[in-house]
């Protein structure tokens, strides 16, 4: 800490930066070498004011700016890539494709999985009341079965396995969506509002598999979900994203 005359205090910055100021512009600067550091004498013709700093270099210097420097960390495993807005035909993506576009990584970071293999999606492949249309719940699946919406499978493809993931997506009525929710409220699941409408989820890993549900009923649409052993934890809000921006 330096004092002038005037009483006040002037802090010395680190490194050896320092302001020098008076009001006289006759400056003498005179650089004195020494054998372990290097002196700079600063006199002032005018009130007397002595400057006396050791620098790594000779003379008075301003603060160097220092920048910031951007972090670049990589992509977390299991964060999807962005994705364009699918085709939409009455307010529910076009097709599986579109709807996955962009998401096979995210979905199945390792590719066991594959969307709408043959043997399981296939024309004329009937589908598992129980589990195939976003349910294992026999109440939920007698609704989602009927008149079903775009639903869309990921398995392995080579054929049957206990591991995949199958998700709807339709319209609902007001009435079958508030039957849905009192039906998985009952079922002590967890649910809450979440992106304007209600999301329920289950899920039972004491087999040492992860066996659950995720339903989402909002908008006037249903975003059902059943997995066994797949499907990566921000796989239904990925999807509302998509869904409704």
């Amino acid at each position: 800490m330096v004092t002038s005359q005037s009483g006040i205090s002037t802090p010395l910055r680190d490194r050896g930066e320092l302001s020098c100021r008076s009001a006289s512009q006759n400056v003498r600067i005179e650089a004195h070498v020494g054998a372990s550091a290097r002196v700079a004498r600063v006199k002032l013709a005018e009130p007397a004011l002595l400057c006396l700093v050791l620098l790594t270099l000779t003379g008075c210097t301003s603060p160097a700016t220092t920048l910031p420097i951007r972090s670049t960390a990589s992509r977390s495993v299991g964060t999807p890539s962005p994705t364009a807005t699918p085709t939409i035909v009455d307010g529910l993506p076009s097709s599986c494709d579109a709807f996955f576009s962009g998401l096979k990584k995210f979905v199945s970071p390792d590719g066991s999985l594959v969307l709408d293999p043959t043997w399981k999606s296939g024309p004329g492949v009937p589908r598992a009341e129980t589990s195939g249309y976003g349910t294992y719940d026999p109440t939920l699946a007698n609704s989602l079965s009927k008149a079903p919406g775009l639903i869309c499978d990921w398995a392995p493809p080579t054929g049957p396995s206990d591991t995949f993931l199958t998700t709807q997506v339709r319209h609902v009525d007001a009435v079958t969506a508030q039957a849905a929710i009192v039906r998985m409220k009952q079922l002590g699941w967890f649910c809450s509002e979440f992106y304007g409408g209600e999301w329920c989820l289950t899920n039972d890993s004491h087999t040492g598999r992860a066996i659950g549900e995720s339903q989402f009923l909002g908008h006037g649409d249903w975003l059902a979900s059943n997995w066994n052993n797949a499907g990566p934890e921000t796989y239904t809000p990925e999807l509302l994203r998509i869904l409704f921006g």
